[in-house]
């Protein structure tokens, strides 16, 4: 191992500690609706505002290798934070920072590494199962918005626009916030079955103004597989001579001689056909072929399957009211499967979203899955005057959107991020007797405190003890830092998904890092 620094004990710690807490220390100057923004500058390129943990972790780099590995971890944990939960990320670095730190300390007065990490894991695994259980669904739309609002910096106008878009895609359907390129925001609904495929060929065109592929009352073949040649193709032009129907041909691939016999059977004999991509890929193509299968009545054709086109029957085709195909995007409306079948399909992606609560992108794919059954996809494309401000505005937006799934999700608890501090006060009975649990009770209450207290320092008040005047009250109480008044937490409602999600992401990492004895770097 040439090159290799090894350190011990506190010259291992040490360093470590320090890329922890200039992570965080950005994260708590950055949160809150006054929080300040953190500027990243790079060479040969314009310097980008920074908001958000997850966001400002993706930045740092430290070239100090105890430094880098402190930045490196925490850069994961927010990563983890924002997979599973899409927001949160900068409440679970302000936690595990002050979690670690504690635990360190801790550590010195002789608890074992063991003792104090079990204890460390059983009470936050408490609290967070305490504020799940706590959380109830939100009832009048006040309170949706106040979640959309706060979790956009305080951007009334954003936090109005995601809620906006949520409420336009219905209970179960999608928001999805992408970069806009002009000054405006714009809000489109897809409605129906909804696909980032588009035509494959400007010759199936029958718009070529708009260029537009319309197919009015179409078949549906689709192929689990790729279609290579004029014999594969051979019996479905037969049944398009015979029916007279125009068809869309939905397979994996296209090889060219097979787009060549389309291309020419459209052109020499009018036939109204379109091929498209099959969506997705690995195993959610297979997934979506079958969703389309079950919308439109159709069953999948593949060699792994045991079918093949050349063996082709009527029976196996999908029937749709219309298809749209524009270059980007192709829509099927009004399908004709059975609605038993498309209640159970829309049961069983419900059943996959329940259970992948913890993996972010698998949860996105099944909730997108069931929103085109019936709800809708929302596109929220967000503009502003320069890039720098359609980056921050982008930001806001995101977060926003990953809120207001949370609490569709979850629920809701009282308090903002207050409903820490309160979820750790309810939670003192659960604590182990004697000595550890007087100290894995004074972790917990200083680390719950540190991202309300960082919200209230940032708006120029007293964090500290705005902090020990929500703990001494036995209501849910929460600060508005706009009005500068303790309220009703009531009034401050926050996704309890977010909270419990940091929380034991937070637990987790320092429960790790706490017991770090020696440090090799290169």
């Amino acid at each position: 191992m040439s090159g290799a620094t090894v350190r011990f004990d506190a010259e291992a710690r040490r360093p470590l500690m320090r890329g922890v807490d200039i992570l965080a220390d950005l994260v708590a100057s950055n949160i809150g609706p006054a929080g300040r923004a953190v500027l990243s500058s790079r060479q040969h390129a314009a310097p980008v505002l920074l908001r958000g943990g997850y966001t400002i972790a993706k930045e740092v780099e430290f070239d100090r290798p105890g430094l880098r590995a402190g930045a490196v971890a925490m850069r994961q944990l927010a990563a983890d934070v924002h997979a599973q939960a899409g927001d949160g990320t900068s409440l679970a670095l302000l936690l595990a920072r002050s979690l670690l730190h504690g635990a360190s300390c801790r550590l010195q007065t002789g608890i074992s590494v063991p003792t104090l990490r079990e204890a460390m894991l059983a009470h936050g695994a408490c609290i967070a199962g305490a504020i799940e259980a706590a959380a109830r669904p939100l009832t009048t739309a006040g309170d949706v918005e106040a979640i959309a609002v706060r979790a956009a910096g305080g951007d009334r106008d954003i936090g109005r626009l995601v809620l906006q878009a949520h409420e336009r895609a219905g209970p179960e359907g999608m928001v999805v916030v992408e970069t806009g390129h002009g000054i405006g925001d714009e809000l489109a609904v897809e409605t129906g079955m909804s696909f980032p495929q588009g035509w494959l060929s400007p010759h199936f065109l029958t718009d070529a103004e708009t260029e537009r592929v319309e197919l009015s009352n179409p078949l549906i073949l689709l192929h689990h597989g790729a279609i290579d040649s004029f014999a594969d193709m051979a019996r479905i032009l037969e049944m398009i001579a015979q029916s007279g129907n125009e068809l869309l041909i939905v397979a994996d691939s296209f090889e060219a001689e097979a787009m060549a016999t389309l291309i020419a059977n459209r052109r020499e004999r009018g036939f109204k056909v379109a091929p498209m991509k099959a969506p997705g890929a690995g195993p959610w193509r297979a997934l979506q072929l079958e969703d389309i299968a079950v919308a439109t009545g159709a069953t999948v054709i593949g060699p792994a399957l045991g079918t093949t086109l050349q063996g082709l029957r009527p029976a196996m085709l999908g029937r749709a009211d219309a298809v749209t195909m524009t270059r980007q995007a192709t829509s099927l409306i009004g399908g004709n499967g059975d609605q038993s079948a498309i209640s159970a399909r829309c049961e069983a992606i419900r059943q996959s979203i329940r259970t992948e609560l913890y993996l972010g992108f698998d949860r996105e794919q099944h909730q997108a899955r069931l929103a085109r059954f019936g709800a809708g996809i929302a596109r929220l494309r967000i503009g502003g005057a320069t890039a720098t401000e359609i980056a921050v505005r982008d930001a806001r937006a995101r977060s926003a959107a990953a809120a207001l799934r949370a609490v569709a999700a979850g629920g809701a608890v009282p308090g903002g991020a207050a409903a820490l501090i309160h979820a750790v006060r309810r939670g003192r009975a659960a604590l182990p007797a004697g000595e550890l649990g007087r100290a894995v009770g004074s972790l917990f209450a200083t680390a719950a405190a540190q991202p309300m207290a960082a919200i209230v320092s940032n708006a120029g008040l007293d964090g500290p003890s705005i902090v020990r005047m929500l703990a001494a009250s036995e209501e849910d109480h929460s600060f508005d830092v706009e009005t500068r008044v303790l309220v009703d937490g009531a009034s401050a409602p926050e996704p309890a998904r977010l909270l419990a999600v940091a929380l034991r992401a937070a637990v987790s990492f320092a429960a790790n890092f706490m017991a770090v004895e020696v440090s090799v770097s290169t």
